[in-house]
């Protein structure tokens, strides 16, 4: 009895508390240590995905072709634009349906992505956002507009792997120039309708192919990287009139050219180079038509810059495994 009032005594003395609470934070302790011992192990870190996406933009005539929805997705994918052009004539039923632009740009989720080309002297500019990238599918928010006007603005347009998703555009005065008549008379459309598809091919994206940042950057005159500070704002070069790369029926390699060339800050291509080709029996006819491109300059801080410029010219799309 006598021992356990002395032991009482020492544990209501100063000394004594601080023991008791050092004695509860180590049962404390022990207790987080043995729960987590009951924690099955985390799994490795979750691979993170995003989409290397290629789109191509059309124009078709509206007024003489079968109605379809703002988004529809088709039944198959095919290898070309020239192959995709008579699948969307003959099951769709549209007419005067002409490619105008191709890009395949890799994007990770959320990441965004402007491009525009020159029509009658105007751009016609889109932008794509993946907001969700999932092993499976593919969840884009994809806007257009041409000479300040909008011709598709959705949201949440969901695309799964390897598959084509077509999204109908309205109408306005970007139709290709042609010439009739005998005397081979310049005229344009009336209006022309916007057509857009879009094929991802989903993966890690570590193995993403034409980022953003690859596309353009700034140089000087002897194509020397310029680095850039937070403070910097650089626009990339936008392309004001491209010439199509074609070739004789069934002769046309599988895959993609992509060539990066220096646009001057009078909008010139110069430096050319290949960076990957199926075929380099085909590089000189694909320099020659790069160095046709009409270009508006980037700009660093608000004066024109020399830029590099990274072109793919999408000759086959991804085969479905």
């Amino acid at each position: 009895m006598m021992r356990l009032k002395t032991k009482l005594k020492i544990m209501n003395r100063p000394e004594g508390k601080t023991m008791l609470r050092q004695l509860r934070l180590l049962l404390i302790c022990c207790a987080l240590l043995i729960g987590s011992a009951t924690v099955p192990a985390q799994s490795s870190k979750r691979t993170e995905y995003g989409a290397n996406l290629t789109i191509a933009l059309y124009q078709f005539d509206d007024t003489r072709s079968k109605k379809i929805n703002d988004v529809t997705t088709l039944r198959q994918t095919v290898n070309s634009a020239d192959e995709e052009v008579e699948y969307l004539t003959r099951t769709y039923g549209l007419e005067d349906l002409k490619p105008r632009h191709v890009r395949a740009v890799g994007l990770a989720e959320g990441e965004s992505f402007t491009d525009a080309f020159g029509s009658n002297d105007k751009p016609l500019t889109f932008t794509i956002v993946p907001r969700r990238v999932s092993r499976d599918s593919v969840q884009l928010d994809f806007r257009a507009g041409y000479a300040g006007q909008a011709l598709i603005e959705l949201k949440e347009v969901t695309v799964n792997n390897y598959e084509t998703v077509m999204l109908r555009g309205g109408s306005s005065e970007f139709g290709l120039r042609q010439f009739q008549g005998p005397k081979g008379v310049e005229s344009v459309p009336d209006k022309r309708a916007l057509l857009v598809t879009i094929t991802p091919t989903i993966i890690a994206v570590r193995g993403l192919q034409n980022r953003p940042s690859d596309l353009s950057r700034p140089t000087d005159m002897y194509g020397s990287v310029v680095r850039l500070s937070p403070d910097d704002v650089f626009i990339m070069p936008a392309v004001l009139s491209r010439v199509a790369l074609k070739f004789s029926a069934g002769s046309a390699p599988k895959g993609q050219i992509t060539l990066e060339a220096v646009i001057t800050p009078d909008g010139r291509v110069t430096n050319v180079k290949v960076l990957e080709s199926p075929d380099a029996a085909y590089n000189s006819r694909a320099i020659e038509v790069f160095r046709q491109y009409r270009f508006t300059p980037a700009t660093l801080n608000g004066k024109p810059t020399y830029a590099t410029y990274r072109e793919s010219f999408v000759l086959s799309r991804p085969e479905v495994p």
